[in-house]
């Protein structure tokens, strides 16, 4: 009986240690394909994170029929709130963004999630040069661009 009980405790804690290991190299990756943009105005400090998903090797990921991105949108300041995106382009050609919730599982791809910021999935037709220029645009007088580089292949 101790042996079984042993058995299943070490099967036990190298589940667990796998799991950990995979979640560390899931990070790790999303954090060398994030890139940031900051816009400070007066007292206001608008943050802009963007990651690029489609080197992201997890189940979570969406297929790559589509140059797939998630954006995090934070407003700092007395009265923060939810910034909509108004415009989004890839390369120059426009891209389709939705507003996730925060218990979506494409938030599980990102380095760090939070309850303050705001988070879009865009989605732009596959482009083909290896480097990506996402221009988003937050309202007319605040617009960011982001770059990121694909993995070789």
């Amino acid at each position: 009986m101790r042996y079984v009980i042993l058995g299943l405790t070490v099967l036990f804690l190298v589940g667990c240690a796998q799991k950990i290991q995979t979640d560390v190299v899931l990070k790790n990756q999303a954090i060398t394909k994030t890139q940031k943009a900051e816009i400070i105005e007066d007292e206001k400090r608008f943050l802009v994170v963007g990651t690029y998903l489609n080197d992201i090797i997890h189940e979570a990921t969406p297929p790559n029929t589509h140059e797939h991105f998630i954006i995090a949108l934070y407003e700092g300041g007395e009265n923060p709130y939810r910034a909509p995106i108004l415009g989004a382009q890839v390369n120059d050609v426009n891209a389709t963004w939705e507003y996730l919730e925060h218990n979506s599982p494409l938030l599980e791809l990102l380095p760090m999630a939070n309850s303050w910021s705001h988070y879009y999935h865009i989605k732009a037709p596959l482009s083909y040069p290896d480097k990506l220029i996402l221009q988003i645009e937050i309202d007319p007088l605040r617009q960011v661009r982001l770059n990121f580089e694909k993995d070789p292949r």
